[in-house]
């Protein structure tokens, strides 16, 4: 989507980029990956879970019980989801970043150097939540305090990983959006 201008709470329209992109917080890990292990490793959603799956429920004759059974399977489904995620958000630091489908800019504890590949496990508010593996090159690097301010442009994303990037992103907007229609109103 080219044309589309940076777009934050706080910073209004200030320059084009090829991707539009939000500021947030959310469950972020980067290390950098080897010259060695890079050509082995490619974009990918993980759900881990340490849960097993379960067998289909029987059919059932009473269709009022049917669908009672139904609802309360789908209801623990999603709770086993959600303690498997919280296990693995655990793993994560909740970060604020500025992503976009292009790249995300991050405040890193670890330093790294220009073009360095970096692997970055991500985490997006969505339903049903998933964690992404995306991996990219340092484009900058410039301190921040005692961290360094990191931006990172995104070299092998998956077209299922930069669409739901996107769609957070433009979920993230919609919001931004709503609340200046509500202060203004």
């Amino acid at each position: 989507m080219t044309g589309f201008r940076e777009f934050d709470e706080d910073i209004p329209f200030l320059s084009m980029r090829e991707y539009a992109r939000v500021t947030g917080y959310l469950p972020v890990n980067i290390r950098a990956v080897t010259e060695s292990e890079r050509p082995a490793l490619t974009s990918r959603i993980v759900l881990e879970s340490a849960f097993p799956e379960h067998p289909e429920l029987p059919e059932i004759e009473d269709q009022a019980l049917s669908t009672c059974l139904q609802i309360l399977n789908s209801k623990l489904d999603t709770i086993i989801k959600l303690l498997a995620l919280d296990a693995n958000c655990k793993e994560m630091d909740l970060a604020k970043v500025n992503i976009s489908d292009g790249g995300i800019r991050i405040i890193s504890a670890v330093s790294f150097g220009r073009d360095d590949p970096v692997e970055i496990r991500l985490m997006l508010p969505t339903a049903p939540s998933m964690i992404f593996y995306i991996y990219g090159k340092v484009v900058s690097c410039e301190p921040a305090g005692e961290n360094s301010e990191l931006c990172v442009e995104f070299t092998d994303i998956d077209d299922d990983i930069r669409e739901h990037i996107a769609k957070y992103v433009f979920h993230k907007q919609r919001e931004i959006l709503r609340k200046k229609r509500s202060r203004t109103s």
